[in-house]
Formats: C-alpha cells, sequence, structure tokens
C-alpha cells in the first residue's frame, strides 16, 4: 500500500512539483494550501507523514504542529528560515526534519523516506484497557475493541486518545476543544457532546453505566477505563 503523504505548501508552482517527485516515488500525496485547509482534511483523513511549509496565508504552520503530534505523524518542515536557532526552533516544536528553501525535490524525496523509516522502526505504542478490551494504536490510529476493528473519525480518534491519555481526569468540553479542534474553532461546545455520543455508539458504551466514558455533568468527560500495566 502506498504512503500517504500530506503536503502543506501555498505556492502552487514548488508544491506540483513536490508531488510530482513524490507520486514518481510510488507515494500517494494530498496537497493543502493553507491551515484551515489542512485542517479541514486531517478531520477526514489520515497520513503517514506531513511536509509542513511554514509560511502560510492564513497563518503559521507551526499552528499545526501540535495536531500532528498528536495524532503520531511524522513532521518534516519546509521553510525560507535558515538560522540555527530558527532550526532548533522547528525541532523544539516537534519536527523530525527540517529543510530549507531553494532545495532539491530529489533530497526531500529522500528525507521523506528516511523519515519514515526512522518511524517505522519503533515498536507500535499501545494504550489498552479493561485486560485488552479496548486497545488504541497511537502509530497507526487504530482503535480495537475486543479485538475488532472500531472504525472511528480523525476527530473520534483524537477526543479518544485525549481522554485515554488523562485516564480518571475529569476534561472539561473546552479543553477537549482546545486539544482537538484548534483555537481557530467556532463551533459551539455542544459539538463535543455529538463527538461523544458518537463515540459511545461505537464503543458499545452504555452512558447510564459507562464502561470507558462518563459525563461529569456541567463539566465534561473522564475517562474511567481500567488501564493495563505494560
Amino acid at each position: 500500500m502506498k504512503k500517504k503523504v500530506l503536503l502543506v505548501e501555498d505556492d502552487k508552482k514548488i508544491s506540483n512539483l513536490i508531488k510530482a517527485y513524490l507520486e514518481n516515488a510510488d507515494f500517494h500525496v494530498q496537497v493543502a494550501y493553507n491551515v484551515s485547509q489542512t485542517i479541514e482534511i486531517i478531520e477526514k483523513e489520515q497520513f503517514d507523514i506531513v511536509i509542513l511549509d511554514l509560511m502560510l496565508p492564513d497563518g503559521m504552520g507551526e499552528t499545526l504542529v501540535e495536531e500532528f503530534s498528536m495524532l503520531r505523524i511524522p513532521i518534516i518542515m519546509v521553510t525560507a528560515k535558515a538560522t540555527e536557532e530558527e532550526k532548533l526552533a522547528g525541532f523544539s516544536l516537534g519536527a523530525d526534519d527540517y529543510i530549507t528553501k531553494p532545495f532539491s525535490p530529489r533530497e526531500l524525496v529522500a528525507r521523506v523516506k528516511a523519515v519514515l523509516r526512522r518511524y517505522n522502526f519503533h515498536e507500535e505504542e499501545i494504550l489498552s484497557f479493561n485486560s485488552g478490551k479496548l486497545q488504541i494504536f497511537l502509530k497507526s490510529y487504530r482503535v480495537l475493541l475486543d479485538k475488532e476493528e472500531v472504525p472511528l473519525t480523525p476527530t473520534e480518534f483524537k477526543i479518544l486518545l485525549h481522554l485515554a491519555r488523562h485516564n480518571s481526569e475529569v476534561i472539561k468540553r473546552e479543553v477537549i476543544i482546545d486539544k482537538v479542534f484548534g483555537y481557530q474553532f467556532e463551533g459551539y461546545e455542544r459539538t463535543v457532546d455529538t463527538h461523544i455520543k458518537n463515540l459511545r455508539h461505537k464503543l458499545k458504551d452504555d452512558p447510564k453505566s459507562p464502561t470507558f466514558i462518563q459525563t461529569v455533568h456541567g463539566v465534561g468527560y473522564r475517562f474511567c477505563g481500567v488501564r493495563d500495566e505494560s
């Protein structure tokens, strides 16, 4: 199966060139031209790696790094910024590699392959609960319930992962919005409730007697699964 690359680059001439080289190297490539379009895409699709231009017309690419890091998607930052301090700042944000413009498309393809090799070398991290009843695979974005795969949307996966990582803590709706949807979200807090309802349905979780997601009325939600020892 072809690896999926999300290319975030507002310059269409550059993005077309990079896309052509990557596709010639047998990658599947989707292009986003700004921050808002990128957010829309990652709500619907999953990717193996992101190539991220930091200078975008509707904001700085740095604002997207936390989104990708939460989903465990490796990131190659592309920018005209070339000082050592700026590169170190990029790595501190969570970049896996950094390349400055102008660059060779062949070199970028080689870097994509190298990052994927390093990333795939590491063993899959799994959060397991209730004696393996629920398993969350952090790198491949998969969820198993009683050994059967649960078809979650990227947003549902991010909500579940955030709750599970903060097991037993009460997480406010506004915190979920900030961590999952980002500061640019202009919807309502009740949007979270809709996603939780869908999650519960897919996880066969009875809200009156929850196994995994408990409502804390007037506040938010608590993940109540019992974490398995690794």
